[in-house]
């Protein structure tokens, strides 16, 4: 057998402490703990507190396509118009939107994000907002007006699909070039409140209800395609990440949830719940680096609390050379 020098061209290190920063494959022999240790690449994260909401609501449009210090939401609870900014701190009230709404769906980033759909007690609504990182203007109209529906892309190249405009879940699929809606192929499965990730060209559409589904559908730009089912069917829950590595958290099962499920383009895994269980939260960054923000918990109220989705770069593990 080859020894470790001979594969890895050095020595293991003999340390009185682990390292403070190890890389993906460092291994060294512990000597105040008399262990062999190494670090391996980070699988498992984990939820922890960030930054209170100025106003706690649900129900807002969120730019999903934000980071986990640099995010956006809009509108929400109430049919309000406030808007506020995460620097991975604090939230920070910016300019409202024109129209306050609740449900609508958000694309994009925290400098440049579009808001569209929502309801304020009646049909579906169409409006269409574009953040330029200081104000809102007005554009052009979804062409079926709906609230509750899943959002995927930027603020120049985005998609909409499912939804309910007035009295039932959609399947239908719209697409945005920076000016116009477009109406393209519909979901396999009509469904409102569900999740949506990914671009204008590979798009993820997690759940949904009526009732609660479990159904997941990828889109390649032309195209819809039901693929592996989540665990655990959910509707009034949030996401983020990418067609291909995205994570989902909270909702309604039919009671408030913490459950969090990892997605790595083939299959849904149950990983670390959220703190506080809650449903209609928004959610935006990464599978790595994500945000859930505010919600219902069970009951009415509506809390501002923000959780941060961190999976670390390195792990240290223990080897057994027993």
């Amino acid at each position: 057998m080859a020894d470790y020098i001979e594969l890895k061209g050095s020595t293991i290190q003999y340390l009185d402490s682990d390292p403070s920063n190890p890389i993906v494959g460092q291994v060294w022999y512990n000597s105040t703990t008399q262990t062999l240790k190494g670090a391996i690449a980070g699988t498992v994260g984990t939820w922890s507190s960030g930054g209170t909401l100025n106003t706690g609501r649900s129900d807002s449009a969120a730019s999903i396509n934000g980071t986990q210090d640099s995010s956006l939401i809009a509108g929400g609870g109430g049919s309000v118009a406030i808007a506020e900014s995460y620097n991975g701190t604090s939230w920070t009230e910016v300019a409202d939107l024109n129209t306050g709404r609740i449900v609508a769906t958000g694309a994009g980033t925290a400098t440049a994000m579009l808001a569209f759909g929502g309801e304020t007690g009646g049909p579906g609504l169409a409006i269409t907002e574009l953040w330029n990182g200081s104000s809102w203007t007005e554009v052009a109209d979804l062409n079926t007006g709906r609230y509750g529906a899943g959002g995927a892309g930027t603020s120049t190249s985005a998609l909409a699909f499912g939804g309910d405009p007035i009295a039932g879940a959609t399947a239908i699929t719209e697409s945005w070039n920076g000016s116009s809606w477009t109406e393209v192929a519909d979901l396999n499965l009509a469904r409102f409140f569900l999740a949506g990730m990914g671009t204008q060209t590979a798009a993820l559409a997690v759940g949904g209800s009526p009732p609660n589904y479990a159904q997941t559908e990828t889109w390649n730009g032309s195209s819809w395609t039901e693929v592996a089912d989540l665990n655990t069917a959910v509707s009034r829950f949030a996401g983020a990440g990418s067609q291909t590595s995205a994570i989902v958290f909270g909702g309604f099962t039919p009671s408030a949830t913490a459950k969090t499920e990892s997605w790595n383009g083939s299959s849904w895994t149950e990983v670390n719940d959220l703190a506080a269980a809650r449903r209609n939260l928004m959610g935006t960054g990464t599978s790595t680096s994500g945000l859930a923000i505010g919600g219902t918990p069970n009951g009415s109220s509506q809390p501002g609390a923000t959780e941060e989705w961190t999976v670390p770069e390195t792990l240290t593990k223990t080897f057994d050379v027993s």
